[in-house]
Parts: structure tokens; C-alpha cells; sequence
């Protein structure tokens, strides 16, 4: 699995993120009041707040992937914030458990699993491959 990454650059995993997070944030920010409602959980307010976060982060994830440079120094960093998101959204699932509904915990697991898989991918794509030790 990890030669099939590597056959892709950091820039294509980058812009497969951002096309997958950004109509999630546009969903939670143009119709956070009847997500709120199918879902259950925090509220409207807190939906579009995250929304909002995501689709900053998306941005940022499109400028990273189309600056070489930006690439290599933040790369890191992107991955932390993907792993860091993904344990805030265990949590907070944890948090609301009680009162969300099954859409509730579909949104919050596409919020555990995507970020975990595009961090690990972001790694995979990022890292050369090992060089035999003789030879």
C-alpha cells in the first residue's frame, strides 16, 4: 500500500484532502441548523463553527500544495494538526455521546477516520523510500 502512495506527490494527497474536507465544511456552514437537528449533539452554532475551521484548513492546505517550499517545512505540522483533530473529534464524540443521533455519529467518525487516513498518507508520501543497507 505504501508503494501505491508513493506513486503519488505530496501536492496530489494535499488537493485529495482538501476535495474531500471541503464539501463536508460547506455542508456544516451552509446548513448547520438542520445538521444540528439530524444529528443532535453541541448545535447549530458549534456545526458551523466547525465548518468554518475546516474549510480554513483547506485553504491552507491549497496554498501548502502548490508552494514547494511550504511543502517541505509544514509538512510535519500538517500532519500533527490531521492526527490533533482527529483525537479532538474522539473526544468530543465521547463528550456528546449521550444526545447524538446516527448522523451525528457518521460526522463525527468521517471526522476521526479522514483526518487519521490523510495524515498517514501525507507520511507515507512525505517519507523516501528506505535504501537497502549494501548494495
Amino acid at each position: 500500500m505504501k508503494n501505491l502512495i508513493r506513486r503519488f506527490s505530496v501536492k496530489q494527497i494535499l488537493l485529495s484532502d482538501v476535495f474531500l474536507s471541503a464539501p463536508l465544511a460547506l455542508a456544516l456552514i451552509l446548513a448547520s441548523g438542520p445538521v444540528a437537528q439530524w444529528a443532535g449533539g453541541p448545535g447549530a452554532t458549534f456545526y458551523l463553527v466547525v465548518g468554518v475551521v475546516m474549510l480554513l484548513w483547506c485553504v491552507d492546505m491549497a496554498a501548502v500544495a502548490f508552494n514547494e517550499g511550504w511543502q517541505q517545512k509544514y509538512l510535519n505540522v500538517m500532519i500533527a494538526v490531521d492526527v490533533v483533530w482527529s483525537l479532538l473529534a474522539v473526544a468530543l464524540m465521547m463528550w456528546f455521546a449521550g444526545s447524538l443521533q446516527p448522523v451525528g455519529w457518521a460526522l463525527f467518525a468521517l471526522n476521526v477516520l479522514v483526518p487519521l487516513d490523510m495524515a498517514w498518507m501525507k507520511w507515507v508520501a512525505g517519507s523516501q523510500p528506505r535504501q537497502p543497507a549494501f548494495g
